[in-house]
């Protein structure tokens, strides 16, 4: 029987290879990385059967993309110039890297919604009826609405416009902040990021513990079956929570590789550093929207507060839930109101949909 490999054939010009939980997925795009980058296509992947003859359904996909015209260069004073312009930026380059990388990203959805419309043109209408139409994750729309502020404010003196819209259009309210994610996007996560994303991810998840905790938990705080972590509460006050290993954890600690006394480290094997990791964390998450998936305003906290939800789910008190995770019982009470308010509301509806099947029965 033969069996598959990976094409160690040169990679074509304009494809670029990810490879997420041993699979290598591929996308073309013309300039990638530069202000003049074109768009990204997905492509069917590898270029070469097991046999090495070329692969079909790969080359034909790929002659059409190299094949078709390129786009000149966006017109003068449109989000498409502003987009590329700001990107190329010394007020850009100068930011850090996980800073660069979310500005680029929003950026660039902004560019997608309005590339081809002069920025003088855009109305505090257009973003405000923008903000409603993606209300549904308000942390994400805020953050978008930020960065389309700072876009033009960044134009103003460069002749683009005279005024900023956006200061007329109120952020959406954040309510219990961050959302929670949901047991899909959480399987979603584990089936297609890479291993060491999916470690961190895991124990955050399974701990209920905060991205720094994580980072900072070694080997040596695991004993008993629990983990002891040291939290670093606002100003100078220190808890100490000791954590039961759930039993899904026990299997990923146990399959991780223990090249530090750290628990997490980076390629290199050495201690993740904020901006290192929420750019890693960035490119993950950008190679996750190219797989699909409910993951849209989901962020790292949000693992924790998935945490105290299937905490309080499983019937966990508040109490119980809060030795877990070291929040406060205000906190955790907060959250328990908010899912019993939807448990009442549903048993609420449920009751009039039966009232209302006897009524018609009766009648």
């Amino acid at each position: 029987m033969v069996r598959p490999r990976k094409s160690r054939a040169p990679t074509p010009h304009n494809v670029h290879v990810t490879t997420s939980k041993g699979r290598e997925y591929a996308s073309h795009q013309r300039g990638r990385g530069t202000p003049s980058a074109g768009p990204r296509t997905k492509l069917p992947w590898p270029p070469y059967q097991p046999n090495g003859d070329p692969e079909p359904s790969f080359w034909e996909a790929y002659r059409k993309l190299e094949a078709a015209p390129v786009v000149q260069g966006p017109a003068d004073k449109t989000f498409a110039a502003l987009v590329q312009a700001y990107l190329a930026s010394p007020e850009f380059n100068e930011k850090a890297e996980a800073t660069k990388s979310e500005y680029r990203r929003y950026a660039l959805q902004i560019e997608a919604m309005w590339g081809d419309l002069r920025v003088d043109r855009l109305t505090a209408a257009h973003v405000l009826a923008w903000r409603d139409a993606t209300r549904k994750t308000p942390a994400a729309t805020n953050y978008r609405i930020r960065v389309l502020s700072l876009l033009i404010s960044w134009s103003i003196p460069r002749g683009y416009r005279c005024d900023n819209p956006c200061e007329h259009v109120k952020s959406l309210r954040l309510g219990d902040g961050w959302a929670p994610w949901s047991w899909e996007a959480i399987e979603h996560f584990r089936d297609h990021a890479v291993p060491p994303m999916w470690w961190i991810a895991a124990i955050a998840l399974y701990t209920g513990q905060r991205q720094s905790d994580v980072f900072k938990m070694t080997w040596s705080t695991v004993s008993g079956g629990m983990i002891e972590v040291v939290q670093q509460k606002s100003g100078r006050r220190r808890l100490t929570v000791w954590v039961p290993i759930h039993r899904e954890l026990r299997i990923i600690l146990d399959a991780m590789p223990r090249t530090s006394v750290m628990m997490v480290t980076n390629t290199r094997g050495r201690h993740w550093t904020k901006g290192g990791f929420n750019s890693s964390w960035s490119d993950q998450m950008d190679c996750l929207d190219l797989l699909g998936g409910e993951m849209e305003g989901l962020v790292f906290h949000g693992l924790r507060k998935s945490a105290v939800c299937f905490l309080l789910e499983a019937g966990c008190s508040t109490a119980e839930v809060s030795s877990v995770t070291g929040q406060s019982l205000q906190m955790v009470e907060h959250y328990a109101r908010l899912m019993d308010r939807r448990s009442l509301a549903a048993a609420a509806m449920l009751k009039w949909e039966n009232a209302s099947l006897l009524n018609s029965e009766v009648g």
